[in-house]
């Protein structure tokens, strides 16, 4: 099938299952009204709470399967969590899911999107992300159908080991090394910029640019598509009225430049792909396509986000701020205290077969929702774990999946933060942020910081 082929089935499947895959779970009598729990009904619908979300409304709540216990109900959207206001804070978003591990069982059911589990204690997250036999990963994102098969990370081993080492010549020594002179230079140019102007948008003018502009060098797409691509990713969140429509756009993008690596191959990783195979066949364009969006998708936002909470959280505390600027021979052990601090992710998984985790009595066919970004968090294996802390030797946390889903661009994150440390702290030590509304967050499949405000002195 031709590539072009491949996005209108995406956008045909977008547009079908994001409607319909929501209802996978209820029951066949749930407009009965039985007895509620937590203020969640067993086969009755509950209705949106004010404030709520435009993803949260009466058609995504799902009833409670009989085997979920009363006690492990508990109503939590992801996408807007207790704290938050119409999908936004201003307080820290990862203490407020903090708030939930603490106050929550450590697996517990919620009836949002159909009814799925969530989980937040390392123990149990570590479970969820290897024992890939009864957790599969073909579902990725909750709710489900909104966002493309991103390949292979939706792919159980041992098939995802065949397609996964195609994507690992990006990911050499050697390679990232380019990657990284490359990202310094960009990292250099947009300080000296901003610089004499005692401020900017640390989001917006840094954290964000920066490894977008790193990443497309990398996998030989035009910088000057940056913006555009950003724009996408933004609007392709599942929380984002219009996801399902930002996802077939940036099919279409990368769909061009696939054929066009097609007709003249390059010396870069989409031109490796499309040229693949995998036990002797090609792969198909829907192959290449996923693989293609999951490299995007990974590789505009997670650097961009784990840099934008360090800098709001060092802009915040002096005492940080001064030792990060006195000490340089503390960035590696800070950017290690960067990747647990500051998880971004919330991954769901399949239950392929029954199984107990924790307290809780999962069916086949159940969903559940693994919060990665609390994994660090949890104090049972990282004491005093919201502060950063510099001395802190073998932290544990599960930011960039364990396993043999471990995150293959892990190692080009870290390269990167430690790039802002360096290049950062060497012209602008010491930043605050500025007056005026503070910065807004938001949670869901990534937690993100929008804008962040920061100003330094210029003298």
């Amino acid at each position: 099938m031709h590539i072009l082929g491949s996005v209108s089935l995406l956008q045909a499947r977008l547009s079908t299952e994001m409607y319909c895959a929501p209802f996978r779970h209820r029951s066949p009598d749930m407009h009965r009204t039985h007895a509620c729990v937590n203020g969640v009904c067993r086969s009755q619908p509950i209705h949106s709470q004010e404030g709520d979300s435009p993803m949260t409304t009466v058609d995504h709540i799902g009833s409670v399967p009989d085997h979920v216990d009363d006690k492990l109900v508990h109503d939590i959207d992801h996408y807007n969590i207790p704290g938050m206001h119409d999908n936004y804070c201003e307080e820290d978003i990862h203490q407020l899911w903090k708030n939930v591990q603490d106050t929550h069982p450590p697996v517990f059911w919620t009836p949002r999107y159909g009814g799925h589990w969530i989980t937040t204690r390392y123990e149990h997250l570590q479970r969820v992300l290897t024992e890939h036999e009864t957790f599969s990963s073909s579902e990725l994102v909750i709710p489900t159908g909104v966002a493309p098969k991103f390949i292979p990370v939706q792919l159980d081993p041992p098939e995802h080991a065949d397609y996964r080492k195609l994507l690992a010549p990006a990911f050499t020594p050697g390679k990232l090394n380019e990657v990284a002179a490359n990202a310094r230079a960009i990292a250099i140019e947009i300080i000296e910029r901003v610089r004499p102007q005692g401020r900017c948008d640390f989001v917006a003018d840094f954290a964000s640019a920066m490894p977008i502009i790193a990443f497309l060098t990398m996998i030989d797409l035009p910088i000057e598509d940056a913006d555009r691509l950003a724009t996408m990713l933004r609007n392709a969140d599942p929380a984002a009225p219009d996801a399902a429509e930002a996802w077939a756009q940036m099919a279409a993008y990368l769909s061009g430049h696939i054929e066009e690596r097609r007709a003249a191959p390059r010396e870069d990783v989409i031109s490796s792909l499309v040229q693949a195979e995998v036990n002797g066949q090609p792969l198909t364009p829907e192959e290449v396509l996923g693989m293609c969006l999951l490299l995007l998708a990974a590789g505009l936002d997670t650097t961009a986000l784990m840099t934008a909470f360090a800098a709001r959280y060092i802009a915040q505390d002096r005492s940080c701020r001064e030792e990060l600027a006195a000490n340089p021979d503390l960035y590696g052990v800070a950017v290690e205290e960067f990747a647990r601090r500051f998880g971004l992710s919330s991954i769901a998984r399949l239950v392929r077969r029954d199984t107990q985790l924790g307290d809780a009595t999962l069916r086949e066919g159940d969903l559940i929702l693994a919060v990665t970004s609390l994994g660090g968090l949890d104090e049972t294996v990282n004491p005093d774990p919201m502060r950063l802390d510099f001395d802190r030797r073998r932290a544990r946390h599960t930011t960039f999946g364990q396993g043999a889903h471990t995150c293959i661009g892990m190692r080009l994150a870290k390269l990167e933060l430690n790039i802002f440390l360096e290049e950062w702290f060497s012209r602008i030590p010491d930043f605050w942020i500025a007056d005026g509304p503070a910065p807004r967050m938001s949670s869901g499949l990534t937690l993100k910081l929008h804008e962040l405000n920061l100003e330094w002195p210029t003298d």
